[in-house]
């Protein structure tokens, strides 16, 4: 009897990722499609960990990692998962969508302040434009992008293109 209980509750907590108010990587009205080499539903600890070669996608917009980590909020009186917290992702991070590629060590995803966070050997790219950091945070909510760690000595590099004659020639402007 404990396994369709299992099997519901994992049905149910997949279906909650991918309904609007829960956490996206892509287009919210398309279906998030998860796949991993071994998944653990941690029920007391209100977790779920996606392991080893770990490919979500969301329309046009995907996430790679060696690892995933889902955390929820809980319910109080402890009946139930509640909504997600955060989303960490470890070891090996690629966020790609069509305009642009980030990569990273680890990741974190915080729902409630509405910011990821890329820690570790962080590049992004769009386009030919590429910064490469150790810290990159950005606000989803207002846009706001912070890069780099002030005081730990460590620089933040940005190549940009010039888009308006595409690298070539300078234009007589």
């Amino acid at each position: 009897m404990r396994a369709p209980v299992l099997s519901l509750l994992m049905l149910g907590i997949l279906t909650s990722l991918s309904s609007p108010a829960a956490a996206q990587i892509g287009d919210s009205s398309l279906p998030l499609d998860i796949e991993a080499d071994h998944v653990d539903v941690l029920d007391a600890e209100k977790r779920i960990i996606w392991r080893g070669n770990v490919h979500a996608s969301q329309g046009d917009s995907s996430l790679h990692a060696n690892r995933i980590e889902v955390y929820y909020t809980g319910v109080e009186g402890g009946e139930g998962w509640g909504d997600i917290d955060r989303i960490e992702a470890f070891e090996d991070v690629h966020y790609v969508t069509p305009a642009q590629r980030a990569r990273g060590d680890r990741g974190v995803y915080l729902l409630s302040e509405e910011t990821i966070t890329l820690t570790g050997d962080v590049w992004i790219t769009q386009n030919e434009n590429t910064i490469s950091t150790n810290r990159f945070v950005t606000d989803l909510v207002t846009g706001n992008s912070s890069f780099g760690q002030e005081g730990d000595g460590q620089r933040v590099r940005a190549v940009l293109i010039n888009e308006n004659n595409g690298g070539d020639e300078p234009s007589n402007r």
